[in-house]
């Protein structure tokens, strides 16, 4: 028999989904049985074993690295190698070469990797973050005038990608990103970007939030599971 995490709402229709750890999550309406909710698992057997099949193959990026040669790391979608260059260097440098991940440091230690890695990579996801979201606002703007442009902050979460502080009589919304998220394409990253453009509009997750964003991006859905597979946040 299987096992699932039943999570009950104000829904109309039962839902399964398989989760990065392959753990299976049912929601469902409030009023429904739990015997229906069980027979209608049960017919999905067989899509819930091929879902979770499927997962075996699907790369995750580590969330805590050892920062050691031969170590994998994503950027921007695609899987590097890091590789220690040997040189004497006054300044810490990282740079992409071929399929690897090159960390140019003075002292040869996880701890100089480490520091130097994350410096680079926030300063990425900078550059990377603040001209998707230029390229994302200047559509959202065109149909949503009147919405003021939220500021953009970068963090590393451990169990979000996004938040958005709505605007006071003083400040404006702030839209926070999670730094992390420069592991994956610029699709997902637009998805994550949109979802909170969105909530400018539409502060709960709503149909209304909903219709909205898929019309900014009509296979949110797959980019969300691309993301998710891709990557798991551990808390």
């Amino acid at each position: 028999m299987l096992c699932y995490k039943l999570i009950r709402s104000n829904r109309k229709t039962i839902q399964i989904q398989i989760l990065p750890d392959k753990t299976i999550e049912v929601r469902a309406p409030k009023n429904v049985s739990d015997k229906r909710i069980n027979n209608f698992v049960i017919s999905k057997e067989k899509w819930i074993t091929a879902k979770i099949e499927e997962k075996k193959d699907i790369p995750q990026i580590p969330v805590n690295h050892f920062y050691v040669p031969g170590e994998s790391f994503y950027f921007r979608g695609r899987q590097y190698i890091l590789k220690s260059n040997d040189k004497s260097v006054k300044k810490s440098t990282v740079y992409l070469l071929g399929n690897n991940l090159v960390i140019q440091t003075r002292l040869k230690t996880p701890e100089s990797f480490q520091s130097t890695f994350l410096r680079w990579q926030k300063e990425m996801a900078g550059e990377i973050f603040n001209e998707l979201f230029e390229e994302c606002w200047m559509h959202f703007k065109n149909y949503y005038p009147k919405y003021e442009k939220p500021v953009l902050t970068l963090i590393i979460m451990k169990s979000r990608w996004g938040s958005l502080s709505q605007r006071t009589k003083s400040k404006p919304a702030k839209m926070t990103l999670n730094t992390l998220l420069v592991c994956s394409n610029n699709n997902c990253i637009k998805q994550v970007i949109y979802h909170e453009l969105c909530h400018l509009i539409h502060p709960n997750h709503g149909k209304e939030f909903y219709e909205t964003f898929q019309f900014f991006v009509p296979d949110w859905e797959k980019l969300k599971n691309e993301l998710e597979y891709l990557f798991v946040v551990k808390n």
